[in-house]
């Protein structure tokens, strides 16, 4: 009985780390497309357009890294 508790227990922390494993990947794929789409979008304004939200071509990227990692 002793194996069977150890085992269970070896199983279930290891079915926490794979769990955080794919909770790590999926959140990070998250950012990567909401980067992507931001930068996209952003991409997509005429330049007054920009220039009323302060931004400029050369920093669209700047400006989508700050808005989905922040600082």
């Amino acid at each position: 009985m002793a194996n069977t508790t150890t085992n269970i227990s070896i199983t279930a922390t290891a079915a926490h780390v794979v769990a955080s494993v794919f909770t790590e990947i999926t959140d990070r794929m998250v950012k990567q497309y909401m980067y992507r789409k931001t930068v996209s979008e952003l991409r997509a304004l005429s330049r007054l357009e920009l220039a009323d939200l302060g931004l400029t071509y050369g920093g669209i990227k700047f400006a989508a890294h700050e808005a989905v990692y922040g600082v």
